[in-house]
């Protein structure tokens, strides 16, 4: 792209994906990583476009290439393959709330992290024109790059702003830089950028930018802190919104950050950036066809509604009219699919559905994304991806180079580690949801005391995002927060059982309430029950969805038991099922627990609670398209909606667990095998083969 208002232009041809572009230092070249489930590499090619380049001899997770100084080398971070390919964010969690302290821990609850036996990552450098690896030292930090000494690299680290010689000798913490917190819980500096003349750092610290001036310390840490008003050092701040991939130019003279579709570039001099918008666009997948799934029960989820003898009729990726069987318009030429003895009900959705596919190097597929999908589940949200990544998977659902649901997130959640202490920083901080990420939710998490909290609802109102909130095991904080306005609570409500004034406050607020009950708060976590009943380990579709190297880790000499008499499930479901028939709503919130079935499980155990079939089915679908704000477009089974839906063998009405017999799966108009996700309509298509198949369980394992 051609400052400053040129059109970008793709200056490779390849189908892998590509990340992270580094230039050179005389501009001429830039270097880049690529992913596929077979690995990736390091490749160049020219920046006014030519032949692609392989700079590495072998495969293997590659990231974060950066020139030296010189132009001679290309350092860069790798690993192994296998931990790309099935890493779990959860254990790079922020400990923000009670849940997010569950999950630093994944040994004690058995959640998934990845495979045993991670080799960690290490830091190495290969010349610029390719040739062997170099091994420098174990990475230990992120972000590799360079001040003007060829012979030393900097990385951003929890210890500080550390560097290392490319020999592999006297790594140093050169500064640890902090922000304002509650000792000694200060937050420190995310990404940091040395000058070129060493002089200076550029950061990220709480949703802010900053210019450091570095003091000459020797060998010696220098702490410095950003909590007061005046620091121990010259500080200059840059942005007061935030932004990612921060870098300094050449000379030293300008910094320059991106921040959603916006780069900005601005002098070290000036006080306001230079904005440069920047646009890729890529058309939605739509299928295009008509089809008529005929002669089933369809449950519409429009008010009690049931057409014993039924016709579904779907335009390309709408449904264009629901009716008695033969007596809607069916549209010249459909397709007629009939579905006699089945039940049709629409997609289900998960307003509280942690995913977590990797970050930095994005999977071609995405294995959460399959089971859920394969489950029913046609449309999801994300209260806390911890990352931005998932934006872009998002627009790879969209788009339909990836399978999976629709995928909303509230993105990273407003912790109280950004220090808040003033109505102005948190308006200026929620706008990046609205302007950046593009979204219109996110998830206030223990932000802090209600002064603030009430701040980052008053935000929201003015940016127009709807914000749910983290539940965090404290009955007054979830009470406060819905008098306040927030429009959902996040995770059960921790005193049990609750009574008639809580549930008739829940549902006269309007709070969308999500009880999580597989991570039922106050109690042992549901989850256990459900794994130590149920055959998880043959189960031959999740098999198929769900690598056996992730399954085994969750399944195998789980480190908890509980009694039946310690579960609490019921009565929070009790709680769920007051607040539904005092007129309020509930969501379907599986938490990523086991992705697929862990959905039905979470709807068997709020069906627990006293709601009849129909009505859990509600909280399954159209309660949880209200509580994300998209029930105009999914959630019941009417003319103009998204064609989401979920065809059964079985009748859910007379039996809930029924809601598991599933067939078929349509999402946006496309219509696959529930037990396969080959695609029957309107293309006959196999699902892809996929990098974990064949790779079960050992035969000697016990």
């Amino acid at each position: 792209m051609d400052l400053p208002s040129g059109t970008p232009r793709r200056l490779t041809t390849a189908d892998e994906g590509e990340f992270m572009p580094a230039w050179s230092p005389d501009g001429k070249t830039i270097a880049y990583v690529t992913w596929t489930k077979a690995g990736g590499s390091i490749n160049s090619v020219p920046s006014e476009g030519g032949a692609m380049r392989r700079l590495t001899s072998s495969p293997a997770y590659y990231i974060s290439p950066t020139y030296s100084p010189d132009g001679s080398k290309i350092v860069f971070i790798t690993g192994a393959i296998e931990d790309q390919l099935f890493a779990d964010i959860r254990g790079e969690h922020e400990a923000g709330s009670p849940e997010e302290a569950m999950l630093h821990n994944p040994s004690s609850n058995g959640e998934i992290t990845g495979p045993a036996g991670s080799t960690g990552t290490d830091l190495k450098y290969i010349p610029a024109n390719g040739g062997a690896a170099v091994h420098i030292a174990p990475a230990q930090g992120r972000f590799p790059h360079f001040s003007d000494d060829p012979n030393r690299v900097y990385l951003s680290s929890g210890q500080g702003l550390m560097s290392i010689r490319l020999d592999g000798y006297d790594r140093r913490v050169l500064a640890r830089i902090t922000g304002k917190g509650t000792p000694p819980q200060q937050p420190s500096a995310g990404q940091m950028m040395i000058s070129p003349d060493r002089s200076k750092v550029f950061l990220e610290l709480q949703g802010k930018h900053y210019i450091v001036t570095l003091p000459r310390s020797g060998r010696d840490t220098v702490n410095i802190s950003l909590a007061a008003p005046t620091a121990n050092v010259p500080v200059k701040k840059m942005s007061a919104f935030g932004g990612d991939y921060l870098g300094w130019s050449r000379d030293g003279k300008s910094v320059s950050w991106s921040w959603g579709t916006n780069i900005y570039r601005q002098s070290v001099t000036e006080d306001k950036p230079e904005t440069i918008p920047v646009s890729v666009t890529a058309a939605r997948s739509r299928p295009q066809g008509s089809v008529v799934l005929t002669n089933a029960r369809v449950v519409t989820m429009k008010g009690d509604e049931v057409i014993e003898k039924g016709d579904v009729v779907v335009t390309d990726n709408r449904i264009v009219a629901v009716g008695p069987a033969g007596k809607v318009i069916r549209p010249a030429g459909a397709k007629i699919v009939d579905v006699v003895g089945k039940t049709i009900i629409p997609g289900f959705v998960d307003v509280h559905a942690h995913m977590w596919p990797p970050r930095d190097l994005h999977q071609d597929q995405v294995w959460q994304y399959l089971a859920n999908l394969a489950y029913g589940v046609t449309t999801t949200r994300d209260p806390q991806s911890s990352t931005t990544d998932v934006y872009a998977y998002a627009d790879l659902v969209e788009t339909g180079e990836i399978l999976g649901p629709r995928v909303f997130t509230t993105g990273p959640g407003v912790f109280s580690s950004l220090g808040f202490d003033d109505k102005d920083s948190v308006s200026n901080y929620i706008k990046r949801y609205r302007d950046a990420y593009k979204t219109d939710t996110l998830k206030e998490y223990v932000v802090g005391d209600r002064n603030v909290r009430q701040w980052v609802a008053m935000a929201c109102m003015e940016n127009k995002i709807t914000p749910t909130t983290e539940g965090a095991l404290d009955m007054k904080l979830d009470l406060s927060q819905m008098i306040d306005g927030f429009s959902g609570n996040e995770h059960a409500l921790p005193i049990q059982p609750i009574y008639n004034d809580v549930i008739q406050f829940v549902a006269r607020t309007k709070t969308f309430y999500t009880p999580t009950i597989l991570v039922a708060y106050g109690s042992p976590w549901t989850e256990n029950k459900w794994f130590e009943n149920t055959d998880v380990l043959t189960n031959q579709k999740l098999a198929r969805y769900i690598p056996a190297e992730l399954t085994n880790g969750m399944m195998r000499r789980r480190p908890q038991w509980f009694s039946p008499e310690e579960y609490n499930y019921g009565s929070i479901a009790k709680g769920a099922a007051g607040v539904v028939k005092a007129g309020g709503r509930v969501g379907i919130g599986a938490h990523g627990q086991m992705q697929g079935i862990g959905y039905h499980w979470e709807v068997w155990n709020v069906n627990a609670g006293g709601l009849s079939n129909l009505e859990t089915l509600k909280v399954a679908t159209i309660f949880g398209a209200e509580a994300i704000g998209l029930n105009q477009d999914v959630g019941s089974l009417e003319s103009g909606k998204l064609a989401d839906l979920v065809i059964l063998d079985k009748n859910p009405l007379d039996d809930i667990r029924n809601t598991n017999t599933i067939r078929y799966v349509m999402k946006n108009g496309e219509l696959f095998e529930g037990d396969t996700l080959n695609q029957i309509w309107p293309k006959q298509k196999p699902l892809d083969p996929q990098y974990w198949w064949g790779m079960g369980p050992k035969d000697n394992l016990p």
